[in-house]
């Protein structure tokens, strides 16, 4: 059969090629250039933004650490200021140099004594005892519980506690009421905290005469107890800032003190200011 097909002579051509393999106007070597600034570019503006990442890392684990130490933190009052400021301790504090804290211009430390219906402060007693002969003015403190009863807990500080000596060198007793632990994973319910605290306020007065310092956050105070405790003195627990929302006594400011007078050195203290002057202070001491 013969073949019909009729074939251009390009076809068997050795020298023809396509236009589309016409590259007389590309210029290789300008785009091998041009590609190469481009990849440079790139690598320098990735070493740029790694550069930052790392830098605001290392700031960042700076400022950690710094604050992890109390190196620095939220909040620094000054003494002009605050003219009185202490510091609260429990038994993970140790042995508390009292003479020391004189040295460090600590006006008073607060103490705790128990906790809920039956636990005591192993420290608590040495520490009262010791400071005697101490010009820092001293007082105690019970961590309430919202699992307990307010009555039973009054009764656990007062036995620890004892009877305050009308000197002048004891403070009023004062109240943690606060969320940590498993109150932290859940809202305790409000009637049965103002109902428990109540009974524990009203027993420590029994006893002492004067209603004791409530220790809070700012929230708290305000979710639960502003409406049954507004005559109460407030000792307000805020990290962060100044509690200018409410009219507060006391203030504890940082958690992360480091001072000479406490022999384990490991643990921190609890920071507090007064709010008012040296002799605004006489109105809380024990007469």
């Amino acid at each position: 059969m013969k073949n019909t097909l009729n074939y251009s002579e390009n076809y068997y051509d050795d020298n023809y090629e396509p236009d589309y393999y016409d590259d007389s106007d590309f210029d290789y070597d300008s785009d091998k250039r041009s590609y190469k600034k481009r990849n440079k570019r790139k690598k320098r503006k990735r070493l740029v933004l790694w550069l930052i990442t790392l830098g605001i890392a290392a700031i960042v684990i700076d400022l950690s650490v710094l604050l992890y130490t109390g190196k620095i933190w939220f909040n620094s009052p000054t003494r002009k200021e605050y003219p009185v400021q202490g510091i609260t301790v429990s038994a993970l504090q140790g042995v508390i140099n009292f003479n020391a804290l004189e040295m460090e211009n600590i006006s008073f430390a607060y103490l705790r004594a128990s906790e809920g219906e039956s636990l005591v402060d192993e420290q608590f007693k040495a520490s009262w005892d010791n400071s005697k002969d101490s010009t820092v003015k001293t007082g105690a403190y019970h961590k309430f519980s919202f699992y307990d009863d307010g009555k039973t807990q009054a009764e656990n500080f007062i036995k620890t506690v004892g009877k305050i000596a009308n000197s002048g060198y004891r403070l009023y007793p004062a109240v943690e009421v606060t969320k940590n632990g498993l109150s932290l994973a859940y809202s305790p319910d409000k009637d049965t905290v103002v109902r428990e605290l109540k009974k524990f306020c009203k027993a420590v007065k029994g006893e002492y005469g004067v209603n004791p310092i409530i220790i809070t956050g700012d929230k708290f105070y305000k979710d639960y107890l502003q409406d049954d405790f507004s005559g109460f003195k407030l000792w307000i627990v805020d990290l962060f800032s100044k509690p200018d929302s409410i009219s507060w006594s006391l203030w504890c400011y940082s958690p992360r003190g480091k001072l000479n007078g406490i022999s384990n050195s490991s643990n921190y203290i609890n920071l507090s200011a007064f709010n008012g002057s040296k002799q605004d202070f006489i109105k809380l001491q024990y007469r």
